[in-house]
């Protein structure tokens, strides 16, 4: 049994959600490979790390400072290192991206860090492997996934290890970052499942499932227990925020089940 764990922004957030995805983990041996978002909102006034990250890319472009920025993006990761007392110099990565900040600077470069963090702190926290994305997810020029090259770098790179990769971006054949559209760390949860065979596609969020309506606007609405891969993708286009549509495709070629769960 093989199980693929995507966790999202929100589950990323904090010290706890870091806890939680650990009890998470351990509480099934079959959860070996594990995709994580950047950290997002602590609460309904934080800020996103991938959106700090896009605003120091703006300051850079018009010749900003963008020092405080920054540091409140070293400030998030380095609390989580140290409130879970996680065994990763994490200043070292962070000093490097800093001092690679220039105008020349991408922003699929800039905005993939949020991710790379992210998932060497939960590589390290847990005691698996760091696989980076740029390793094994492949694009094409025009920002195609060039899915037989990437399903086979990802099954030698992972070869039934414990691991913990990025989501949301991969790279170009010259070398550069690509990066999905926001919310793109679903779809690589879904590659990953699809390129090691999982059996089954955990997608973690905050949100309990997919509901029948908006709890925003309905008070406890019913869960929807089961949906055609169709009905899925449906849904997700039409902006349920739980899923990424794109997500969907990935694991109904192989016919993989999709869990949404909540942490």
């Amino acid at each position: 049994m093989l199980k693929v764990a995507k966790f999202g922004g929100s589950s990323m957030a904090d010290a706890g959600q870091y806890q939680k995805i650990r009890d998470i983990i351990r509480s099934d041996p079959s959860r070996r490979v594990v995709v994580v978002s950047a950290a997002g909102k602590r609460s309904a006034g934080d800020n996103k790390i991938t959106d700090l990250l896009y605003l120091c890319y703006a300051h850079l472009q018009y010749g900003v400072n963008c020092d405080a920025v920054f540091q409140m993006i070293c400030d998030r990761y380095i609390a989580i290192r140290d409130e879970c007392a996680i065994d990763y110099p994490i200043e070292d990565d962070l000093d490097a991206i800093y001092e690679s900040l220039s105008a020349r600077t991408s922003a699929d470069e800039l905005a993939s860090r949020g991710e790379y963090l992210a998932a060497k702190l939960m590589a390290a926290y847990l005691g698996f492997s760091f696989v980076d994305a740029k390793s094994w997810l492949q694009f094409d020029y025009a920002g195609n996934v060039l899915q037989e090259a990437s399903y086979a770098a990802l099954q030698t790179l992972a070869d039934g290890r414990k691991i913990v990769t990025p989501g949301f971006y991969g790279v170009l054949p010259d070398g550069r970052v690509h990066t999905f559209p926001r919310g793109g760390s679903d779809i690589t949860g879904s590659l990953a499942a699809a390129a090691l065979h999982a059996d089954v596609y955990e997608n973690w969020t905050d949100v309990p499932g997919i509901l029948a309506a908006d709890p925003k606007i309905v008070k406890r609405p019913a869960p929807i227990e089961t949906l055609s891969y169709p009905e899925l993708q449906l849904l997700s286009a039409a902006g349920t925020q739980v899923l990424h549509e794109s997500a969907v495709a990935p694991v109904r070629e192989r016919q993989i089940p999709l869990h949404p769960a909540s942490s």
